[in-house]
Order: C-alpha cells, then sequence, then structure tokens
C-alpha cells in the first residue's frame, strides 16, 4: 500500500520520531542534516541521540564561517557523527534532511537551519519526500546527482566529501534507480554552475508572489525576477519590522509593474522563502533555501554566489498567507536591512580534522603565507588547549604522526606577515570507527511491542501485554547476565566505547532500543522534548511516493481529513477515569512484583551438600526497575488511590529494594555496568520514591506507615544521599489532581540534606521539626520549644525519640506557652519534672510500652508505672537520674540552675 498525500511538517524532527515508530522495525542506515547555520548541542539534545538510537550513521554539514555553539557545549561530534565545514565565496546556504534506510527513504528540503529556530519557533517551508518498499522520486536522483558533484565545487574536507559521495552512490543503488520512478512531479534546482533564475521560466506570465526575510539592499534580485517573468502583477509578501529590505530600493526595482504589498503577522519569524508564479489556471513555486538575494538567485556557486538548493514544483497551492491588509507599493516605507553574512575571505578556515591509526589529519580551506599552528584541547575549555605543531606555509592539509582522542577540540591560529593574528572556528576530531553505523539487530532484550504510559494506564490488552514483556524480559536478561555483559542490559553491544560519554550514548541507544524512545524518556528521563510545538504551518509543499494504486491514495487522504488535529503537548500527569482505576492498581503492583524474582530456596546437596541455601535472584535490567518505578510514580500523580487507600506504600518500599538491586560492590547485576549517568538517575528516582512515602509518616513514629518507611530509609539512605535532584525533576509532577501523591523539589530536597547529615538524631530532629516545634542541644539538655499548652506528651516524645540514640540516657526539656516539663530517659526508666511542680516523678516504661504512648494524654493521674511517691528537689535527684547525669557530665546543682535560671 501506497499513498500520496499533502502533509504538514512542523519540524524535521519529526520525521526521526516517525521512523522510531515504524511497525515494521527498519533499521536507519544513513542521517544527513545540511544548513547554513548549525546549533550543535540543541542537535546533540534532539536530533542525534534519536538518529544514533535508531543505528544511523549520522552527518551534519554547515557553513564554515557560522556556528552556534562554545565548543565546551559540543560533547558527540567527531565520536558520535561527523561534523563538517563547507566553504565557498557566497554562503553554504542549502537546508535538507535525509533519513535512508534500506527500503525506505525520507527527504526534506526547505528553509529551516538545523537550530533551535529553525527546528521549531520560525515559521519554515519545507518540501517532504516520502519513499517505502524501494520505491522511488525524481528528488532522490536529483539530490544523488547534486551530492556528487558538491565537493567539486565547495571546499569541504577530503573525508566530508567522500562520506557525501557515498551517499549518492546509496541513494542511486537504493532508490534513485527504482523502476517505479514517476516522470513528473517536484525537481529538485541548484546552483552549482548555473544561476538558479535562469532555470526559471521566461514570461510573460500572468502573477508572481514571492516571500523571502531577505532581499538585497538594492534589490536587484527582484528586478531581475520580474524582468525574465514579466508578470501582469506582483504580490510581495514583507514582515515589515522583520523581513530585511530597503523600501526605496524594492519601488525602484518594481517601478511599472502592478504591485501590492502584503503585510505578513508578525506572531513568527516567517523564514520559508519561495516565488511562485501563475499562467493561466496553473501555478508553479520554487521553494527552499534561496533568499531573494542576488548571491541566492542570480550567480553560480562557481561563479560567486552562495550555494542553494531549492524544489521546482507545478501544480501548487498558493503559498502566500492570506493574512495582513496589503498596500500600495507607493505606500512602502522602511529601511530594515539586517546583516546577511558571507564567508570572508581573510578568514582563517579549518575545515575538518580526523584521527586514524596513521595520525591525526587537518584540512585547511587556503594556504597561508605563514605558518599555522594547531592546538587541540580535550574539550574545548579555557586553559585546556595544548600545542600540536605548525602546518608549513602554503601547505592546506597536513598530518601529524600521534593520533588525537576522537571528539577532541581542534583550532588552528596564524600570525601574518603584516602583523595580523587569525583564529579559525573549532572543529571537532572525526573518528569513521566511532562514528560508524551501528547494528540495532542484536539478541538483547527488549519489548515486544510499543507503549506509551497513557496507553498502558487505558488499555487493558496493552498492559497484559507488557506484564508479559516484563517476565519474559526478567528471564531473558538473567540467562545472558553471565555471557554477554553491555552498558544497559548485559548484552552485548556493536558502538565502540572509549569514554563515559560513549558509554552513557551507548546506553540510551540500547535502551531506546529496549523499551522504545516514549518509554526510554520515562524511565532515564534523557531526552526530554522541549522543542516548540508550533501549529503547522500552512506554507508546505510535499511529496510522497510508493507503490499504492490511485484509489488507496484518495481513500487516505480523505481520512486525514477528518481527524483532529494533534495537541501540542501531552499533559505532564497522565488521566486516568475513576473507573479504571481499581485496574490500574492491579496492574502496577504486578508490574512491581516482576521487578526481582523472590528469593528462592535450593534443597540440600543440591549445589554444594552443606545444606539448604539461597538461589541466585533474578532481576531486570536496570532501565526496565527505572519505568516501572516512573510509571508508578505517575499513577499516584493520578490519584489511582483513593484516599484512605496506601498499598501504594509497600509497592514503593519494593520498588526502593528493586533500584538497590546489586547495589554492592562486585555484584555481577543489571546495574553494575552502567555508566555513572545512570547511577545518578537511580539514585535521583529513588530520593522521589522515599519522599513520597515519608509523606504521612516518619522515621522515628511506631505507626504502620512510620515502621515501612523507617525501614527504607534505613536500607537505602545512603542512596538519597547521593542524589541530585535535578537527575528526576521530570518526576516531580505538578498536583493536577485533588490529594494526588507527587513530591515537590523542595520535599525531595528536604529529604537529600537529611540523608546527607551525618547527626544520628537528624531524623528525630526533622519529625520534631514537622510538628511544629524547634530542637536544639544545650550542653548535654535537649531544648524543645514551641506554642503547645501542655509539655508532658511533648516531652515523653522527644525523650522517646532522642533516646534511641544514647545508651546512658537522655535529657530533654519541653517549653511551651506557660509551662516547661524536663524528662530524663534511660532504659525502663524514666524522671519526670512537670512545672510549677517541685518534685521529681520516677515511672517504670517497659517495652513495649514507650514514654510516648505512656504518656500521650497529659494526664499524670492516669499514668501507670508511678514508682514511689514523688520526691522533692531539694532531696536530691533519684538514683536513675543521677546515673543519666553522670553519663551526660551535669552535677546536679547545675542541672537544677540551668532549670530555674529563667524563673523569676
Amino acid at each position: 500500500m501506497s499513498a500520496a498525500r499533502h502533509t504538514r511538517f512542523a519540524s524535521p524532527y519529526s520525521l526521526l520520531s516517525e521512523w522510531a515508530e515504524r511497525a515494521d522495525k527498519q533499521a536507519l542506515h544513513e542521517v544527513l542534516l545540511l544548513g547554513f547555520t548549525v546549533d550543535l548541542p540543541f542537535l546533540e539534545r534532539f536530533a542525534i541521540p534519536a538518529a544514533r538510537g535508531l543505528g544511523a550513521r549520522t552527518a551534519v554539514i554547515g557553513d564554515a564561517a557560522q556556528g552556534l555553539y562554545d565548543p565546551v557545549d559540543v560533547r558527540m561530534a567527531g565520536r558520535d557523527y561527523l561534523h563538517g565545514f563547507a566553504r565557498c565565496r557566497g554562503a553554504f546556504h542549502p537546508k535538507v534532511v535525509l533519513l535512508l534506510g534500506e527500503h525506505a527513504c525520507r527527504l526534506a528540503v526547505g528553509s529551516g537551519n538545523p537550530t533551535l529556530s529553525g527546528w521549531g519557533a520560525n515559521d519554515e517551508l519545507w518540501t517532504v519526500a516520502e519513499t517505502e518498499d524501494g520505491a522511488s522520486h525524481p528528488l532522490l536522483a536529483d539530490l544523488a546527482c547534486w551530492l556528487k558533484k558538491l565537493p567539486d565545487v565547495v571546499g569541504m574536507a577530503r573525508w566530508t566529501a567522500d562520506h557525501l559521495r557515498e551517499l549518492a552512490k546509496l541513494l542511486c543503488e537504493r532508490h534513485a534507480h527504482a523502476s517505479a520512478c514517476p516522470d513528473s512531479g517536484p525537481r529538485l534546482v541548484h546552483n552549482l554552475d548555473r544561476s538558479l533564475l535562469d532555470q526559471l521560466q521566461s514570461g510573460p506570465v500572468d502573477e508572481v508572489r514571492a516571500y523571502a526575510p531577505f532581499i538585497d539592499p538594492e534589490a536587484r534580485a527582484l528586478r531581475a525576477l520580474v524582468d525574465r517573468m514579466s508578470p501582469g502583477k506582483v504580490t510581495l509578501g514583507l514582515q515589515p519590522r522583520w523581513s530585511s529590505y530597503d523600501a526605496e530600493t524594492v519601488k525602484n526595482a518594481l517601478d511599472g509593474r502592478a504591485v501590492r504589498i502584503r503585510l505578513l503577522e508578525e506572531t513568527r519569524m516567517r523564514h520559508g522563502k519561495f516565488i511562485e508564479w501563475r499562467t493561466g489556471g496553473r501555478r508553479h513555486a520554487l521553494t527552499g533555501s534561496p533568499n531573494l538575494t542576488r548571491a541566492a538567485l542570480c550567480a553560480s556557486t562557481r561563479d560567486g554566489g552562495n550555494c542553494e538548493l531549492a524544489v521546482l514544483s507545478a501544480d501548487t497551492l498558493p503559498l502566500l498567507p492570506e493574512e495582513g491588509p496589503s498596500t500600495a507599493l507607493a505606500d512602502l516605507k522602511g529601511r530594515t536591512l539586517r546583516p546577511h553574512p558571507a564567508g570572508d575571505g581573510r578568514a582563517l578556515v579549518l575545515l575538518g580534522a580526523k584521527t586514524d591509526s596513521e595520525g591525526l589529519h587537518v584540512l585547511l580551506a587556503c594556504g597561508e603565507p605563514a605558518p599555522v599552528l594547531i592546538s587541540t584541547s580535550p574539550e574545548g575549555a579555557p586553559g585546556s588547549w595544548t600545542e600540536v605543531g605548525p602546518i608549513p606555509p602554503g601547505r592546506t592539509e597536513f598530518s601529524f604522526p600521534t593520533p588525537d582522542v576522537p571528539g577532541a577540540a581542534v583550532r588552528a591560529t596564524c600570525v601574518r606577515p603584516d602583523g595580523s593574528s587569525v583564529e579559525s572556528s573549532v572543529v571537532f576530531v572525526y573518528s569513521p570507527v566511532q562514528c560508524a553505523r551501528r547494528s540495532i539487530h542484536d539478541s538483547g532484550p527488549r519489548l515486544r511491542y510499543d507503549y506509551t504510559a497513557q496507553a498502558l494506564f487505558t488499555d487493558e490488552h496493552a498492559a497484559r501485554r507488557f506484564e508479559a514483556d516484563l517476565l519474559r524480559l526478567r528471564e531473558f536478561a538473567a540467562d545472558r547476565s553471565v555471557s554477554r555483559p553491555s552498558p544497559a542490559t548485559e548484552g552485548a553491544a556493536h558502538a565502540v566505547v572509549t569514554s563515559d560519554v560513549d558509554r552513557w550514548d551507548a546506553y540510551l541507544a540500547d535502551c531506546r532500543r529496549m523499551l522504545g524512545l516514549p518509554l526510554t524518556e520515562l524511565a532515564l528521563g534523557s531526552v526530554q522534548m522541549d522543542l516548540p510545538q508550533a501549529p503547522a504551518p500552512g506554507w508546505t509543499v510535499s511529496a510522497v511516493t510508493s507503490t499504492a494504486t490511485a484509489g488507496e491514495d484518495e481513500d487516505d487522504a480523505a481520512e486525514a481529513e477528518g481527524e483532529d488535529p494533534v495537541e501540542a503537548e501531552a499533559p505532564r500527569v497522565p488521566s486516568v477515569p475513576p473507573d479504571q482505576r481499581p485496574r490500574c492498581r492491579s496492574w502496577a503492583r504486578r508490574w512491581a512484583d516482576t521487578l526481582v524474582e523472590p528469593e528462592r530456596l535450593v534443597e540440600p546437596g543440591t549445589r554444594d551438600g552443606s545444606g539448604t541455601a539461597a538461589a541466585p535472584r533474578r532481576a531486570q535490567p536496570l532501565p526496565i526497575r527505572l519505568l516501572v518505578a516512573g510509571l508508578y510514580i505517575q499513577l499516584l500523580a493520578a490519584r489511582v488511590w483513593d484516599d484512605d487507600d496506601h498499598s501504594w506504600r509497600e509497592d514503593l518500599s519494593g520498588l526502593l529494594d528493586a533500584l538497590a538491586f546489586g547495589d554492592g560492590p562486585g555484584d555481577g547485576t543489571a546495574g553494575r555496568e552502567a555508566p555513572p549517568e545512570t547511577g545518578r538517575r537511580v539514585d535521583a528516582v529513588a530520593a522521589v520514591l522515599m519522599t513520597l512515602l515519608s509523606q504521612d509518616a516518619t522515621f522515628t513514629g511506631g505507626g504502620e506507615h512510620d515502621v515501612l518507611a523507617a525501614r527504607a530509609w534505613r536500607k537505602h539512605k545512603h542512596m538519597i544521599a547521593r542524589a541530585d535532584p535535578a537527575e528526576a525533576k521530570d518526576l516531580m509532577l505538578p498536583p493536577e489532581q485533588a490529594l494526588a501523591r507527587v513530591a515537590s523539589w523542595s520535599e525531595v530536597e528536604r529529604l537529600v540534606a537529611l540523608a546527607e547529615e551525618d547527626d544520628p538524631h537528624a531524623e528525630a530532629i526533622e519529625e520534631l521539626s514537622k510538628a511544629g516545634w524547634s530542637v536544639t542541644c544545650d550542653d548535654g539538655i535537649w531544648e524543645v520549644t514551641g506554642s503547645f499548652g501542655n509539655p508532658v506528651p511533648v516531652v515523653a516524645r522527644a525523650a522517646d525519640r532522642l533516646g534511641r540514640h544514647h545508651t546512658g540516657g537522655v535529657l530533654v526539656r519541653a517549653t511551651g506557652r506557660k509551662r516547661w516539663a524536663f524528662a530524663a530517659w534511660a532504659g525502663s526508666g524514666l524522671i519526670l519534672l512537670n512545672s510549677p511542680a517541685r518534685a521529681w516523678r520516677t515511672y517504670e516504661v517497659r517495652a513495649p510500652a514507650t514514654p510516648e504512648s505512656r504518656f500521650a494524654g497529659g494526664d499524670l493521674s492516669a499514668v501507670p508505672g508511678l514508682v514511689g511517691a514523688p520526691s522533692p528537689l531539694r532531696s536530691g535527684p533519684p538514683d536513675a537520674l543521677r546515673t543519666v547525669l553522670a553519663e551526660a557530665g551535669l552535677t546536679y546543682p547545675e542541672l537544677i540552675r540551668r532549670l530555674f535560671e529563667d524563673v523569676p
């Protein structure tokens, strides 16, 4: 089946996302990204991990004079993808996205640079061609010819040129020579040898409409365009403040024509460029990278113009938006020229650097009359640069015998004979081995189906399949844990790993293959999509080809027409209808139960004959454990459990145990070989789970929830102490449901700080502080102050909590609004002084009773366990108090003075 349909296309990143969701799981072999301005940190956050996760060899090529990045922010260039510079006398200006698989291809040619603006914020114009089942399209054949010819006209590193020629060959072999190539449709046009204007239709035509963000200062391209086409009418689109134009030169260029100026809205920067013309009832359009400038339209690349790439289409829909007021040419005013940078002929341009077994190879755009010094840095930071050596005068390519680390930053500097000093832009050491296509056809464990969190919460069939997948993965991972270790699942990975950065990238790629992209984002919180989700632009020309019939094509178009628009951004907290919550609770518990196998006993004599022993426990791969923890946290935020249902607490405790499984040194389990980033994620997720578990509970209380939280806290406090809350900020969900269980940033941060405390009393102080009381220790006596009325229950509770860490006893005073009480607690004896009474009362408190439980009512007349009669202060301390005072290093007179020193 195939379809030909017009698609609305907001960002090239969506092509990668759609490929990841393919039903046939077809491998992605090649990804090519071309642009004028390139933002490498942006690409490394979104496009590069997605492409590499799909197994693709990836290349990013931009203009040598442009680049939106600081080298210290670039981590993957040279290690995971080829970053290349292109140099010509004008600007290297094409915008291309190519995804090449075994039997499918995606090509986007348009106006958007590979930057946050070009792929998200701006209103861009793209032509998208899609092929399936080995089908072809003329655009692919045209692209192959252009890629093959491009290195002969545009300067670039030898290995970059070889890469483009290899892609041209692959396009020819797999797609461009396919038998089903249609004879008509959009075609690529370029200006390597011939200007774009010379390739447009000659006039006369009925109408010309045009828009581009840049019009050259003299409006020469506009004049040449109307002279060639002789239109009966001209409509020029402008954004009054954001377009770059000179009103006077535009008037002069269009003088004598019937012209209207369409003043377009300025809610978004319109960066999409087009020229469209109509003859009779037929409309044609040129779309792509060229602006309305002489360098873009009126000159070839060989003759000093830009390097441009465009699509020439027939029978298109109108591209100029029907919005904004129209004005006469004579009324156009203003001069909003913005600089449109081109290459500096005097600049020192380093086109690339490559490492292999023979050494480090560097390539300049042109030779210099003086030596050019090459320096390298592991990360590009100031103060980290090391001189490698000079390139002799006049040489453009030079090799140094010592190979450098893939991904290292390289720059060139030169002091010219006139005394001027120049420095190149930074390039990154390229390793073909590191950047090679990754095999994704390994036999590592993976989910059999694609899931999303929302589907798991609302689709019973998906939930059942997911549970079956979890059980299968636990068995599979256990069977392979010894024979094939890998970063993510103990399965072998085919990526070359030589650094922590590479290990993390390979680990993410493994996780995406195992879980799919949506669930990987939930498990690791590492690929959060923050791309602006702009409304789908109306300026889109698309070509989709395959091998289906026209009838099927019409059906697909009709279906698409009635579909609801896709929401720009899904809510962070899932929506679970009330009638589905019981089922979600059941599934959540069952998913949690699959993470670590219960302990099994081996019969005597089956291992070493020494007796019954615990069998090795099998656990899910670490990403699966993180995933289930994330799902559980989302369900709590969706208020799946009723207010009086605390069954989730046992599950959270089990999830903490599962995350910590194999945490000990030398333990050959799923988490041991994970890169450091995964360990940080585990600790942060554990901190979120512990925060939820501690809500409405204390670590020192005796209630059911308190005991469970305290047990988990003792076992996993070391993990919480290591946690960085920022590593799990995606799980700190907003409280969108009333009474939902969510962990806020401040709660997690406070819990981490508590875990970092070395003070053994920290948990008790935290509990008492939560009650609104101030707790301090002053020379052996704990002081608890607050606004309470009866101090007896408070001093008993404080003595109970603080006394657990004092084997020799503890001294506590609780001071409320009007009264205070003092207690000495040691062993099973509690001595109480309740002001204004001036007599010691001694009580015996034997387990399971505690001072808190015995004195909770505050009425001393109802408290059992009184030993003897109260003794006046002047009679001296009771024996039990004397022992505690000796342990604290206090004398009885000193105690009395301190207790009553503030009393008039």
